[in-house]
């Protein structure tokens, strides 16, 4: 019996070895779940030159968008588990519709190898300048607090992680505000510039409406200041320890060889720390990361768990 179960694992080895040594062989592809031009497209995109220059073979980006990410997801896990194939993935893809789509169907961390975080990403506190004409994030919460249920925030719908986070920061905070959700954040930012709602977690799509002045910016929700709002202060340098779940990262099938996902976050860790990618992605005002495999495991299990709490709670209602 052990000397059949050694013969096994002797040539399950000398199957793999060759593989394993040999790889990459031939173009490597890169599936973004949504369409051209967005934020995973761009991460994508800026990583895929440096990778293959230090891979050796073509980086090919393949965008499959659709049904919120699922089409592309479910494309990746039914990929050959050999490296060939990997993808983009984010908090919504990983967390936030398997908690809340009974349709979604992955399970994100036993149908996918978690590779490296590519980059945090932020959102920043915006309010109409009709329930807050000057002061910051201490006079927010101040006005907040003295109208304790008048108060609304906007999201890009009900179960986003922008819903979440909007709830984790009312918790943090010790503010009661309704939420109002919309199909997409450009119609939240819209009304939030008309004073038709009071204010919102928002994410890239808010920098134009900063910058016309038709709403104010009253905190990043980032690390250190970003480059996109230079003198908007972080959620800390405001007195308040809050950060957001936002990041995009690399995933493979499950069940690719170790020495293979190994060598890609290897690999990948080397490119989005390179001096090129560092600066194309402070341009798009994101933080390069590269981090292990086991701590972006790590980043998915505490937001699943987190987010789940609220479910449960009845703080987050997916119906609204």
């Amino acid at each position: 019996m052990i000397r059949t179960a050694m013969l096994v694992a002797a040539l399950a080895l000398a199957a793999a070895g060759p593989a394993r040594a040999d790889w990459p062989s031939r173009p490597i592809t890169i599936v973004v779940p949504y369409a051209p031009g967005g934020l995973t497209d761009a991460v994508a995109r800026t990583i895929s030159e440096g990778a293959a220059r230090e891979l050796g073979q073509p980086v090919v980006v393949e965008n499959k968008p659709g049904a919120g990410g699922k089409i592309g997801m479910d494309y990746l896990r039914r990929a050959p588990k050999d490296g060939y194939t990997i993808g983009l993935a984010v908090p919504a893809t990983m967390v936030t519709l398997p908690l809340t789509d009974p349709g979604y169907g992955i399970e994100p961390l036993k149908e996918f190898a978690p590779v490296t975080i590519a980059v945090d990403t932020f959102m920043v506190l915006v309010a109409s300048k009709k329930i807050l004409p000057s002061g910051g994030l201490k006079e927010f919460i101040a006005l907040a607090k003295s109208r304790p249920g008048q108060l609304n925030y906007g999201t890009p719908g009900a179960g986003t992680s922008f819903h979440f986070n909007n709830v984790y920061f009312a918790n943090l905070a010790g503010i009661q505000t309704v939420h109002v959700p919309y199909k997409g954040e450009s119609g939240a930012l819209a009304d939030l510039a008309g004073g038709q709602i009071d204010y919102m977690l928002a994410g890239q799509g808010a920098k134009t409406f900063v910058d016309t002045g038709k709403v104010r910016a009253l905190a990043v929700a980032s690390k250190k200041r970003v480059e996109a709002y230079p003198d908007v202060p972080t959620f800390k340098e405001a007195g308040m320890d809050f950060s957001t779940d936002g990041w995009v990262g690399f995933i493979a099938p499950a069940g690719i060889p170790p020495a293979v996902l190994e060598r890609l976050n290897a690999v990948l860790v080397k490119t989005i720390q390179s001096p090129s990618v560092r600066a194309s992605f402070a341009s798009m005002g994101y933080e390069p990361v590269g981090s292990t495999p086991a701590y972006f495991r790590n980043v998915v299990q505490e937001a699943s768990k987190r987010y789940g709490a609220m479910i449960d709670s009845g703080q987050v209602k997916l119906a609204q």
